[in-house]
């Protein structure tokens, strides 16, 4: 099933859906809208990797983290 076939369908199920799953497909599809990273956090994060995998940042275990974590409380 290609794209345009598959938004086509969407479309009928959203037309004719009940309050509930109208409610239930809005707050999906705003959600992964809200995690989409802007152009300076994708950059930032890409440095981030860069870094992390040419060994310029230091990288902790999760065991690490999580005594990091517990000594704080």
């Amino acid at each position: 099933m290609g794209t345009a076939q598959i938004r086509e369908e969407l479309h009928e199920f959203i037309n004719q859906a009940d309050e509930r799953i109208l409610s239930l497909i809005y707050g999906m599809m705003k959600a992964d809208h809200e995690n989409i990273l802007t152009d300076d956090e994708q950059r930032d994060l890409d440095k981030r990797i860069a870094n992390h995998k040419n060994g310029e940042s230091k990288s902790y275990t999760w065991p690490e983290v999580r005594l990091h974590i517990e000594k704080r409380e």
